[in-house]
């Protein structure tokens, strides 16, 4: 069986109406579909709502001439085939049809013979440039797609670069890190071995604390950078539930009060928050701990540090921790959350691994959160965590919610 080949569709128009209607019976008898109007008003209101193939117009009409009908449809429909039909068959009606987009014109009277070889290349030509346009398309939105492409490889190709500079940074800095205590605990054990150097009991025991103490260090250095590595490859999970903001506040209170007292500092904690989270119970008692610790760490002999709770404008539980320490400048803000980052905290002579405010920033992103800091050099820092609220999220309290990493 044929398959059926949709008719094509014509418009016919001409102010003369026996040779219209003629017209319409000769293209209907050789499958055409073609539909006549008197007058180009009729037929460009027709062209508005209506979708042809091919415009057969006469050239000299009342009102909206041929020409002006074939501007007018044009603008309506690139693709549609025009042609002209007139009595006047001179070299400048030639060229006037051609300038506006006709494809050929017909002098009157002319016979079906004529017209429909006629009618048949102007519809080939419309196919044509259909094909064209289509192809046109499809080559700008592949010229588009290829653009989206590059951007998205020059953005992969920097990311690649600053990564690998980081990582160079990250592994150069730990080399350095993980000498520093390994010598101190060779360097003391050497001594504590050879037969060279008197030694005193209580020179005994001060190099037998030093090799301890920096084993302590070289050990904390060691488990935050298992764990970091952990929380980068994505081989962490959270045990996301609900958690009382206070409870965690009160057994983060008894861990740093003892390194506060010790430093004379006053630790000042939120009276009553009732903030009900939605995290991982254990990982933000660390997140916290390590806050509070810095903040402690990094301040003045008869310092402050203040902890807030409130709720942020965008529904998620807000946690600032404020001290009264030596700040930080815009250079060292940049970089404080970077592995080894300590931005030069280390003229304050304090003991740290340079990995536990990335560990932090990696765990609050973990949970949905984002963690911000704001600092004056001499007069202290604020660091802000948001956290969402239980009920805030998708997820099921206690659900088991592996970790993402957050770029």
């Amino acid at each position: 069986m044929s398959e059926l080949v949709p008719r094509k569709r014509i418009m016919v128009v001409d102010d003369q109406a026996a040779h219209l209607k003629a017209l319409c019976d000769i293209l209907g008898q050789h499958e055409f579909d073609a539909i006549g109007f008197a007058t180009g008003e009729l037929a460009l209101a027709q062209l508005r709502d209506h979708r042809y193939d091919l415009l057969l117009t006469d050239m000299i009409m009342p009102g909206m001439n041929g020409l002006s009908l074939i501007e007018a449809a044009r603008a309506l429909d690139s693709t549609i085939a025009c042609i002209i039909m007139t009595g006047e068959g001179t070299v400048d009606t030639a060229v006037k049809a051609m300038k506006i987009g006709a494809f050929d014109y017909i002098i009157k009277p002319f016979k079906a013979a004529t017209l429909l070889p006629v009618l048949a290349r102007a519809l080939d030509s419309r196919q044509l440039r259909s094909q064209n346009l289509r192809l046109e398309a499809a080559l700008r939105d592949r010229i588009d797609e290829l653009g989206r492409v590059n951007l998205f490889l020059e953005t992969a190709r920097k990311e690649a670069e600053r990564t690998s500079c980081e990582k160079s940074a990250f592994l150069s800095n730990m080399s350095h890190e993980l000498r520093t205590p390994l010598n101190s605990i060779l360097g003391f054990a050497q001594i504590l071995a050879s037969d060279k150097y008197p030694k005193a009991e209580g020179e005994r025991q001060r190099f037998c604390q030093n090799i301890v103490s920096s084993g302590r260090h070289l050990l904390q250095l060691v488990n935050e950078m298992l764990d970091l590595s952990k929380i980068e490859s994505g081989k962490v999970s959270l045990m996301v539930g609900a958690v009382m903001l206070d409870e965690v506040l009160r057994e983060v209170q008894a861990i740093v009060a003892p390194l506060a007292e010790k430093r004379l500092i006053a630790l000042a904690m939120p009276a009553d928050c009732k903030l009900e989270l939605c995290v991982d119970r254990m990982r933000l008692k660390q997140i916290l701990v390590n806050l509070l610790s810095n903040a402690i760490k990094y301040n003045h002999v008869h310092g402050s540090v203040t902890v807030h709770c409130s709720v942020a404008r965008g529904g998620q539980g807000c946690i600032a921790v404020s001290d009264s320490g030596i700040g930080l400048n815009p250079e060292q803000m940049e970089a404080i959350f970077l592995p080894f980052g300590r931005a030069g905290r280390d003229e304050s002579g304090e003991e740290g691994t340079g990995l536990g405010l990335t560990i932090t920033k990696r765990l609050v992103e973990a949970m949905r959160g984002s963690i911000s800091v704001e600092s004056t050099p001499g007069e202290g820092s604020t660091f802000r965590i948001e956290l969402p609220l239980q009920g805030a999220v998708a997820s099921m309290p206690g659900a088991r919610v592996p970790f993402q990493h957050a770029s």
